[in-house]
């Protein structure tokens, strides 16, 4: 089969990676597309993924979300009306879906998030068959007009797709003063969609202020305004694309105003701490629920937690738990080989 990827936003390659290396050793075509956002192009580099650019973001304003949205499915209905693919592929990709149904082109789509609404009521109507975590209820599917025959469902969280076969590299820590903590941060996606809160100030700016003890902080702005908010001397930004799992796999603890991160911390077994200022998803209420996150917003209770979690026999309940979960790579190509057959 040719299989067509796309790729919209920077984790969905941690997710995908694995996929592409399982499908083309079993001798299926996979071809990549991806939106010009973030650091997309040198994550995909640094994993040695060939891919073809096609749209870009569409920033802050929702005249130029629209535009700019619309230009990339014209690009992506030109490459992909030439490469003809048999199967689409991709998580929360607006255009993806929209190219793929037009085209009449059967599609795979995965979602772990329920409240990014504008996005889902625009994908998952047009996709053929809908693969999430059974965390997120039928309900927040189905209201979309899909028929429940239509949705997979996995126990578990789409992170664990990104460690799979996972290897530190121990060169991406070097650098590093372990005298003191080391914790990684993401700040809030002030370009979402669903992200209604004020994009010039930071919850992760102010846990860095009111933290009780000297540590370094590795922080991930997600773009160019956001990084004049860490203006300290103990906050590390990357000046380029790393290897973010790495430098997980070696930190203390992980805090994330968004998702991803905090989740591929704990398929990493490391703590996690979610301060996204809005509603908290169904994946992260799972993980709460088994006891391996939390989510605060009040610097002073995140740091007690944090202590919690990296005193306590964290790693030993997160390793129970993570052997209960399924992985979604075998999922997806489970999924993919009956549509072969």
């Amino acid at each position: 089969m040719k299989i067509w990827i796309d790729i919209s936003n920077a984790p969905h390659i941690h997710f995908f990676k694995n996929i592409i290396k399982e499908l083309e050793v079993r001798g299926h075509d996979v071809i990549v597309t991806a939106r010009n956002y973030d650091s997309i192009r040198e994550i995909l580099n640094l994993n040695d993924i060939r891919y073809q650019i096609a749209g870009n973001h569409g920033g802050f304003s929702l005249k130029d979300k629209l535009v700019e949205s619309s230009k990339r499915v014209l690009e992506l209905t030109e490459i992909i009306s030439k490469e003809s693919p048999d199967l689409a592929l991709y998580k929360h990709s607006v255009e993806a879906s929209r190219v793929s149904y037009g085209l009449k082109i059967p599609s795979l789509c995965v979602i772990d998030n329920e409240i990014a609404e504008s996005q889902n009521k625009l994908m998952l109507p047009l996709s053929t068959k809908i693969i999430a975590p059974k965390a997120i209820p039928l309900r927040e599917i189905t209201k979309y007009g899909v028929p429940r025959g239509n949705i997979r469902r996995f126990y578990g969280v789409c992170e664990l797709a990104h460690v799979r076969d996972f290897v530190p590299d121990e060169k991406v820590i070097e650098s590093f003063n372990f005298d003191r903590p080391l914790i990684v941060m993401r700040p809030e996606p002030i370009k979402a969609n669903y992200y209604n809160g004020d994009r010039h100030k930071s919850i992760i700016r102010d846990i860095i202020a009111n933290f009780p003890i000297d540590a370094t902080f590795v922080v991930f702005p997600r773009c160019e305004d956001q990084k004049k908010l860490f203006d300290f001397e103990n906050v590390i930004i990357p000046e380029k694309a790393m290897d973010s799992l790495s430098l997980i796999y070696y930190s203390d603890l992980v805090i994330s105003a968004g998702g991803s991160m905090n989740r591929e911390a704990i398929a990493l077994e490391v703590p996690a701490i979610s301060a996204f200022p809005g509603q908290i998803l169904a994946v992260t209420q799972f993980l709460i629920n088994l006891g391996i996150k939390d989510h605060s917003l009040d610097p002073k209770k995140i740091w007690k937690t944090a202590e919690e979690f990296m005193t306590t026999s964290y790693k030993k309940d997160v390793r129970k738990a993570l052997k209960t979960m399924e992985n979604p790579i075998d999922v997806v190509l489970e999924e993919i080989e009956m549509i072969e057959d």
